[in-house]
Order: C-alpha cells, then structure tokens, then sequence
C-alpha cells in the first residue's frame, strides 16, 4: 500500500473518527482507492486481491471492498424506507441522532450493475459496484447529479469497522465526480478481546510464568491492551487481585 504524495483532497476532523472528504474521483475508467485505517487516499496495484482498501470511487460509482470487488468482508447498507413520523428519513435530519447500525438491515456486497457510461460508444455498459451506495444520488433531466441523502452504513475490509456514512455532493467548481463525503466509525471491533484465558504470554500453557506477568501488570500499571485482555480472567474490565487468585486456582486444580 503506497499513500498518494500529492495532496489530492482536503479532510476536515470533526471529531474524533469523523471526517469529510473531497474525492477525486474524475476519471470514467480508473478507480480511486481509499483506506479508512489511513484516512487517505491509497496506490493498489491489485484491488480485486487487496485488503488495503476500504472504498474505491469513478465518478459517482462507489465500491466497497467485497463480493466482486475485492477479497474483504466489506459492504454497504441503505435505509430509504422513510420515517414515518417526519416523512424523511435522510442524514440531513438523521445524522446526530443515529450511532447505531439497525437491527433490520441486511449488509450487501457488491455485484454488476449496467450503469456505467462508456466515453467511445456513448451507452451504457456494465461494471461492478455497491448496489446500496449507488442509490446516493441521482441525474436529473438536466444531467446535474442531485444527492438524495440517504441513510447509509458501510463496512471496512476487515469486516471489523461499521460507519455512517454519507455521498452528499458531486461537484467541485462545477466539475463532476468529486464525490463529497462524511463518515464516523459507530462500532469497532478491531480491539475486541477474544482471550481471557489467563495465559498472557500466549504460550498455550497456563502457568506460574502468567501469574507473575499479571502481577507485574497490576503494580506497573501497564497498558498493554492484548496483556489487558489475556489478564482479565473474569472479563469484568478490570484486571486485580480476583484475577489472579481465579487464576492460581485454575492451576492448582
């Protein structure tokens, strides 16, 4: 993965985890790449076997990294349905109010579609993209794309990162295919511990060695976060003398 060297589009932080972004995304034939773990815009050689990009965007075509266009757990969701008590259910109104993924949505990868403007024939042809972020917008009778700021959600490559996540302008100057856009990680499960087993060092064995790293662990108070989740015995956030008394009686019996 070779970050761009040039500047090729702003980024404004929120908040923490949450961005805007301007994409460059002119061309009708190249993809651009771009990695929610950097924030920025990537060089892949080889997309379609890549797990170093998250998104990829030509002109208002989105991929996320799954199904047809990549070997990740990646996908988008989108919810149009309505609100039944506003009448609207769009990030224009939505957007401070929903963190979390909903529990009805079904997560799609990404699959052919036909929509895609060949410059040499003038029709169109297929091509392989998100079939919930190509709802983002709309070209009117007037050719102008028009966003329809739709609740969207996105999946990074790894299957770990769940954004909200929102296309909301198409034009940069009065040129197309600069696709702005806002997202915010709402769940993130890149850190989950999966070992509370006791065995810190991860030899495979439970042991005398483990009881003294976790004692050490608890005086020095160090933050060692995969030590802070093989040391947590009774998984209750907090690693203290209940752990390691749990712990020296696992191996005693």
């Amino acid at each position: 993965m070779i970050k761009l060297l040039l500047l090729l589009f702003t980024t404004v932080i929120f908040s923490q985890e949450e961005y805007l972004v301007s994409i460059p995304a002119t061309s009708y034939t190249e993809w651009v790449y771009f990695s929610l773990e950097t924030n920025d815009i990537v060089l892949i050689d080889y997309p379609e076997s890549s797990l170093e990009w998250d998104l990829a965007f030509q002109r208002k075509h989105i991929k996320t990294n799954s199904g047809l266009s990549g070997p990740g757990n990646g996908g988008a969701y989108v919810d149009s349905v309505g609100n039944l008590d506003s009448g609207s259910f769009t990030w224009l109104d939505e957007w401070e109010n929903l963190n979390n993924f909903p529990e009805y949505g079904v997560w799609l990868e990404d699959t052919t579609q036909y929509d895609f403007y060949d410059l040499q024939t003038h029709t169109m042809v297929e091509g392989i993209k998100n079939p919930a972020l190509n709802s983002w917008g709309w070209f009117n009778e007037s050719y102008q794309l028009v966003p329809t700021n739709y609740v969207m959600f996105v999946k990074s490559a790894d299957g770990n990162k769940i954004l909200k996540f929102w296309a909301y302008d198409y034009y940069n100057n009065n040129f197309g295919g600069n696709i702005s856009i806002r997202y915010q990680i709402i769940e993130d499960l890149s850190n989950e511990c999966n070992n509370s087993s006791g065995d810190v060092n991860n030899d495979g064995i439970l042991n005398i060695i483990d009881v003294v790293t976790i004692v050490s662990f608890v005086t020095t108070s160090n933050e060692d976060s995969e030590l802070l989740c093989g040391a947590d015995f009774n998984s209750d956030g907090i690693i203290n003398i209940i752990d390691i008394v749990s712990i020296v009686s696992e191996i005693i019996n």
